[in-house]
Formats: C-alpha cells, sequence, structure tokens
C-alpha cells in the first residue's frame, strides 16, 4: 500500500514511511503486539558512535562517584540512577535525537512529546533488582486509556543479559490496562523475560507495560542510559525547560526545542498561553499541529529558536492578547483557505 500525505492520518503517514525506510517495521508491530521491542547497534548508530556515548557515561560516573575498581566489585549491590547527564556531553544530545528510537517513541506518544528524563544507571553485582511494576504512574484513575502517557528507550551501553541484571518485560501486559498486583509482582520476578542484547541496542516500551530486572550475577558494571518522554501536557521529571540553554538549542534542529518544551503552552498566567510563540510551529501542548520534523533533520536551528521568556504570571499585556487574537484569526482564516 502506498502512504500519501492523508490529512486525516496528520503527522503518523510520514514518520511512518520514514521508520519504513529505517527497517523498523517489525518493531512497530512488536511494540503493538508484545509491549517492547529491541533496535539492534547497527540501526542505532555506527560503531564510532556507540563507542563515544559509553566513554561519554563512563566520564559522568568517574567524574560524579569517582572511578570503578578494576575487582568489579566497586558498585556491588547497587542499582544506581543518576540525573540529568543530558547536558554533560553533546553525544547525549545526538543519542536524544536519535531516529530509530526518537520515532518508535513518537509512534507511541505522537510527534508533539517532550522529555521527562534522560539518566544514567548504572548496576553492580548482588541482589540488587527493579521489581515488576509499570511506568504509568497516574493512580488517581482506576482504569487506563488504551495509549501510553509516557515512553521510555534504553540505550544499552554494555551487553544485557539475565546475568548481567538485565531489564525483563512481561510480553503483552501492555494490553491489560491496568497494575500488576503484589502477587504478580512476586509471580513475575523471575519469570519475566529477560532482553539479551549486545551493547549499542536501545529498548523501547510504552507505560503500560509490566517490566523489572534480574540480579545481576557477574562482576563488572552494567550500563545504561534512560530517556523517558510524556505527552506534551503532562509534567516533566527533570527540568530541560529551565535548564535548556540558547546554544543547545542552536547547535541541534528544531525538533530539539520541541522535546525541550520552550514553546509549550503551560503553564498559564493573567494573559493565557504566549500566542506568538505558540504560532512558531515548533510544537503545542494539546495537538498535533506544528509542522512534521523529520526523524532525520540535523540542520542546526540557529537563531529561529530560543528560550523560554520568564514570564511574569500576575500581569495582563493587552497588546499582547490582542495579538495573539490576531494569530488566531489569521490560522483559522488559513484553514478555512485549505478546506
Amino acid at each position: 500500500m502506498k502512504i500519501e500525505d492523508w490529512k486525516s492520518a496528520g503527522p503518523n503517514a510520514p514518520l511512518y514511511r520514514e521508520l519504513a525506510s529505517l527497517d523498523l517495521l517489525p518493531n512497530l508491530a512488536e511494540l503493538d503486539f508484545f509491549g517492547f521491542t529491541v533496535v539492534p547497534p547497527e540501526k542505532v548508530g555506527p560503531p564510532e558512535f556507540h563507542t563515544a556515548v559509553r566513554e561519554a557515561l563512563t566520564g559522568v560516573i568517574e567524574a560524579r562517584f569517582g572511578a570503578p575498581g578494576a575487582d568489579g566489585l566497586t558498585w556491588k549491590d547497587a542499582n544506581q540512577i543518576f540525573r540529568l547527564i543530558l547536558w554533560e556531553h553533546r553525544v547525549f544530545e545526538e543519542l536524544l535525537m536519535n531516529p530509530a528510537g526518537l520515532g518508535l517513541v513518537q509512534s507511541l506518544l505522537g510527534t508533539n512529546c517532550i522529555l521527562s528524563l534522560f539518566d544514567g544507571w548504572v548496576k553492580g553485582p548482588g541482589e540488587g533488582r527493579t521489581p515488576i511494576h509499570m511506568d504509568h504512574w497516574d493512580f488517581t484513575r482506576k482504569t487506563f486509556a488504551p495509549e501510553p502517557n509516557s515512553a521510555n528507550f534504553n540505550y544499552l551501553v554494555t551487553d544485557y543479559s539475565a546475568a548481567d541484571g538485565a531489564i525483563s518485560f512481561v510480553p503483552g501486559s501492555n494490553r491489560w490496562h491496568r497494575a500488576p498486583s503484589p502477587a504478580e509482582v512476586k509471580y513475575w520476578a523471575d519469570r519475566a523475560h529477560p532482553v539479551e542484547a549486545p551493547a549499542g541496542s536501545m529498548v523501547i516500551w510504552g507505560d503500560q507495560t509490566w517490566h523489572g530486572s534480574f540480579a545481576r550475577e557477574n562482576v563488572g558494571e552494567r550500563l545504561m542510559i534512560l530517556g523517558t518522554f510524556s505527552r506534551p501536557y503532562m509534567q516533566t521529571q527533570e527540568p530541560f525547560r529551565d535548564t535548556v540553554t540558547d546554544a543547545a538549542l542552536a547547535r541541534n534542529p528544531v525538533r530539539f526545542a520541541g522535546l525541550m518544551d520552550v514553546y509549550g503552552a503551560f503553564p498559564f498566567g493573567k494573559e493565557d498561553a504566549d500566542a506568538r510563540r505558540l504560532t512558531a510551529n515548533v510544537n503545542n501542548s494539546v495537538l498535533e499541529i506544528a509542522e512534521y520534523r523529520s526523524l532525520f533533520d540535523r540542520e542546526p536551528a540557529g537563531d529561529s529558536v530560543s528560550i523560554r521568556p520568564r514570564y511574569d504570571y500576575e500581569t495582563f499585556d493587552r497588546e499582547q492578547w490582542e495579538a495573539g487574537r490576531q494569530a488566531r484569526m489569521a490560522r483559522a482564516r488559513a484553514r478555512s483557505a485549505e478546506d
């Protein structure tokens, strides 16, 4: 079937074509049927990219915690996340924009999703492990929507196996739309499917898939980078909107600014949303109305994007309100002309 730019499909049509060009359609099916997928290293990047990511992550670990000992026991019984590493090395920005990882995440959350976490993870030998759980943290609702609110990629910096303390999944649990009971957490602890994959692979899943990890039997460290993305109306877990710089926005493509949510509408003040920034065609907090940004776009945004202004939420600027009204009217006229 020829995939055309059907208006009813919105950005899903060009996204699908690009995922097909990356030979990732089987991964799309695996996400749907089983709730997780593994992208092999050769579809993530060349060997020199994987080397650069590993060196960057080990550099962060040494800077924060000191160099691990040669005996492989420095991180014994540890299962340690270390936060907000995105700005520690430029290669992490490349990893964030990786077409395979970002493309599959966007297939789950939409092309206007934003970045919520970008962390490192180190796990040593011993009993440390992650219990079976799901990442859908809205405990205020007893029923869940079919679609996830958030999605993750794990970039494997070291080889994964059950004996290495690999992440594990309960295949098909993404369709159950509920959290595991305490009895199920215990039952699936050693029955879940371990991901056995080489370093450089990416594991992607949505927030309703049950997962955990095995204890690490081998000496040495299991290393991984976690990226968590969310729908744009949700609160992020790390403050990328506040920590990103104009320099980082300028050297990356426009989609990077969308992931940082510097053009998102929320939170409102007396002036409501900043209509001048909402019309910048970067992203939107509710609808996928921005121009589709190719997974392969590497053109630096330069000065076409900027960090979020510091707003005085208690001030009402009538001139800005009028500018926003005029912008909304212009958009309405443009839509009418298209129809």
